[in-house]
């Protein structure tokens, strides 16, 4: 039976070594940003540009992970390890192979990918020197968010297991190699923007061949054609990661639609929205360890049929999360002037920077509190109401607070109807939760994608 005493300690010792793996791969992004602004703003405009495919890809990895997870923890808590390792070789796998297929699916369309942002003009001088510098970029970040991809689906694994150390080690590891690499490619050799995406390469990659090493004596896998049930197997990969995928594909359709209407306040606006992205996941980090370490507890608590514990995790997580981003809110806002300091930007970009910090760190709280109740929805089971959750959030609330923002032609009204978004998002995803909870899984049955 597993230990449910003390829910707090035991959410705490699972999170802590992803979060900590987390803030380095966000305070390197984002020193990786602060590197690119130093080439130039056209620099890291082009770097911004990749961002929704950044969330694209990300959501493709989370939601064949969060999937994977989801099965392979409830199988751990009803003892059925043959399934849990044919899960393992199957969804590792099979998303290496589809991220590799989305990749050179986008490689193929950069020119295409570019003209969305930007109007087409070879007249212009402007836009001839952003349409080089993503073409020469384009490959060489494709490339790195696929290691990226590879080094989180053999972690999930582990994750499945209860293992988040060897994560937080990993991710880790893989932040201080990029961080190393990083002033030594773009500025002492010279390569420029393409740097950034060659040493975050190396940096996972590296990595990357650690843990196979690692997995091999630990016998989480096995051979495919040794198991009779492989297919029906793969069949509830299929079924379960296909809703998973298509809820992670929301925040990349959103993050599209937002940088679309963002590129109309100009090229200085993609550049901001981009670095704030970066801060937002920084300040995000404990929500995302969240998402990633909650799941295989909720499955293996779900599996082992120990209901109540999941309410009384779910309470401290909401508990931690909340004042974690409450304290992180007033930090930033008191520290503004620092940080300015440290990351130079024009005067336009410097005047959004500081009216972001001081409104919209308050909003992280309720997001985190949407984005672990969705995670927590797909690992009950249950994606379509996950999707539903995000679907909401994203489309019923921030896209149109950002439209409506943008129409005004001041950034000040944008990150307004994004912080109250961002609020509202979070009260509707944790009553909804809390009413699933209450009418339906006292009377539920492990299983998977029965929503």
């Amino acid at each position: 039976m597993l230990a449910v005493s003390s829910p707090l300690r035991s959410l705490i010792n699972k999170t802590l070594p992803v979060c900590i793996g987390l803030f380095a791969i966000m305070s390197v992004q984002l020193v990786d940003s602060v590197f690119i602004g130093l080439l130039g703003v056209n620099q890291l405009a082009v770097h911004g540009m990749t961002l929704p495919f950044q969330t694209l890809l990300i959501g493709i990895q989370v939601g064949i992970g969060v999937g994977a997870t989801a099965i392979m923890s409830q199988a751990i808590g009803a003892q059925t390890l043959y399934k849990a390792r044919a899960i393992a070789t199957l969804s590792v796998n099979g998303g290496i192979i589809l991220m590799s297929l989305v990749c050179l699916l986008l490689w193929q369309l950069d020119t295409q990918i570019l003209r969305v942002f930007i109007h087409p003009n070879t007249d212009n001088p402007h836009y001839v020197l952003l349409v080089n510098l993503f073409i020469t970029y384009w490959p060489y970040w494709l490339f790195s968010a696929l290691s990226v991809a590879v080094l989180y689906l053999l972690t999930s694994v582990y994750r499945a297991h209860g293992d988040t150390k060897t994560t937080g080690l990993m991710f880790v590891t893989a932040s201080i190699i990029n961080l190393i690499f990083d002033p030594l490619l773009i500025f002492y050799f010279d390569m420029g923007i393409k740097g950034a995406a060659i040493a975050s390469t190396l940096g996972y990659g590296i990595a990357t061949i650690y843990v196979l090493f690692d997995l091999k004596p630990r016998r989480w896998f096995i051979g495919l054609s040794r198991h009779v049930g492989t297919l029906n197997y793969c069949i509830e990969l299929i079924k379960m990661t296909s809703a998973t995928i298509t809820n992670q594909f929301l925040p990349a359709a959103s993050a599209f639609l937002a940088m679309m209407f963002i590129a109309k306040l100009g090229t200085d606006a993609i550049a901001f929205w981009s670095l704030l992205a970066r801060i937002e996941s920084f300040l995000l980090v404990l929500t995302l360890a969240l998402t990633m370490s909650m799941p295989p507890m909720i499955g293996q608590y779900f599996g082992a049929q120990q209901y109540h514990a999941i309410d009384t995790l779910l309470s401290a997580a909401a508990k931690l999360l909340l004042s974690f981003t409450a304290i992180s809110a007033v930090l930033f806002a008191l520290s503004t002037d620092l940080l300015l300091t440290l990351i130079p930007l024009e005067p336009p970009l410097n005047n959004w920077l500081t009216t972001a910090l001081w409104i919209m760190p308050i909003s992280y709280g309720p997001l985190g509190v949407c984005m672990v109740a969705v995670s927590v929805l797909n690992a009950l089971g249950t994606p379509k109401t996950a999707l539903m959750v995000s679907f909401a959030r994203l489309f019923v609330l921030y896209i149109p607070a950002i439209a409506i923002g943008t129409a005004t032609g001041d950034m000040f009204y944008t990150l307004i109807g994004a912080t109250i978004a961002n609020m509202l998002a979070g009260t509707f995803a944790w009553f909804k939760l809390k009413n699933y909870l209450k009418s339906t899984l006292d009377h539920a049955q492990p299983c998977v994608a029965n929503a």
